[in-house]
């Protein structure tokens, strides 16, 4: 049977746009499969400049410990008003104490992919589409309604009375009182553009809300009833910009109200001064495997710089030289 050439042009054309459908699919899928393991390193968050070396005047910080936490998938991290530090991973949270003298385990039922300390000790888990309530000895206390099956919670940060919950599969941060009631929706000024689950929310000095609007590369300030009040970030591959299809991944605040960043692409850690101006770097990306995502971020008692290095496996601890 002789084919037209009209014909073969029409089937190629069918199959290109075929080829594109299964693309999409397979990277909407990646992106909203409500597993942790998404969260892992892969090839393509490599970036060429991840081995670059940074500029040793712009680096103000050294590493000064190491603590393993022999977990296999690493997802958050935050430091108590005890002085412990607690992590999550796999299907357990970790409990630190003295800095890797003491460490104690806690079952958990599924993995959470972050967590968030109050000032009386409460902990505050994100299980992907719903937050569970432990104390500060891992006991389990309550369990919050599920945010349902588009639910990817990446990020919680508590302010007295308040409890705040980034969600990037719905991309809302949501307003909790502590016993779970939903009190205000934060949608964004303009809206939340989050291309990959990392969407970070922290509290200011002023108790207002900062959040990583990541596919616009900025961190976002809003009142506690949901007003933007300012922002600032831009999208640069200069040192004091953030790069590649979505940063910065974490956020946290020093004491003095300047910002701590990470970064995926090319990974690394910096700071910014309380107006959002660069300051410094912390960790460069030689610090890091290429590859390396998932930098949650922490700050203890002392405005050390803690790190989660989930590739290495361990909590860095960065101080001012």
């Amino acid at each position: 049977m002789k084919i037209s050439s009209s014909t073969i042009l029409n089937i190629f054309l069918g199959l290109l746009v075929c080829g594109a459908v299964v693309v999409v699919g397979i990277v909407g899928l990646r992106f909203f499969t409500r597993v942790p393991e998404d969260r892992t390193p892969k090839q393509e968050e490599i970036s060429i400049s991840s081995t670059a070396r940074t500029n040793s005047v712009l680096i103000w910080y050294r590493e000064v410990k190491r603590i393993q936490v022999g977990m296999e998938k690493l997802y958050g991290i935050a430091c108590g008003t005890d002085a412990r530090i607690y992590v999550t991973g796999d299907d357990l949270l970790l409990i630190i104490e003295k800095e890797g003298e003491k460490v104690s385990w806690i079952q958990l039922e599924e993995p959470a992919w972050c967590i968030a300390c109050g000032k009386d000790g409460s902990l505050y888990l994100g299980m992907v589409e719903h937050v569970e309530l432990y104390n500060s000895d891992g006991k389990r206390k309550a369990i919050w309604a599920s945010l349902g099956n588009e639910a990817i919670i990446t990020s919680i940060a508590v302010a007295g009375s308040d409890v705040y919950v980034a969600d990037a599969g719905n991309k809302l941060v949501m307003k909790y009182d502590r016993s779970g009631k939903l009190l205000e929706l934060i949608e964004g000024e303009p809206d939340f553009l989050i291309p990959s689950p990392y969407f970070d929310v922290a509290i200011g000095r002023d108790h207002t809300i900062w959040v990583a609007n990541t596919g616009r590369f900025s961190l976002q300030n809003y009142s506690l009833d949901g007003k933007l009040l300012k922002s600032w970030g831009s999208s640069s591959e200069r040192i004091d910009g953030f790069c590649g299809c979505c940063n910065p991944t974490h956020i946290a605040l020093l004491s003095d109200g300047s910002f701590v960043t990470s970064e995926k692409g090319t990974p690394r850690v910096k700071r910014y001064d309380p107006a959002g101006g660069f300051d410094c770097v912390v960790a460069g990306a030689e610090l890091f495997r290429p590859g390396t995502v998932g930098l949650d971020l922490a700050v203890d008692e002392q405005d050390r710089i803690l790190v989660l290095d989930p590739v290495r496996r361990v909590v860095r601890i960065f101080e001012r030289k």
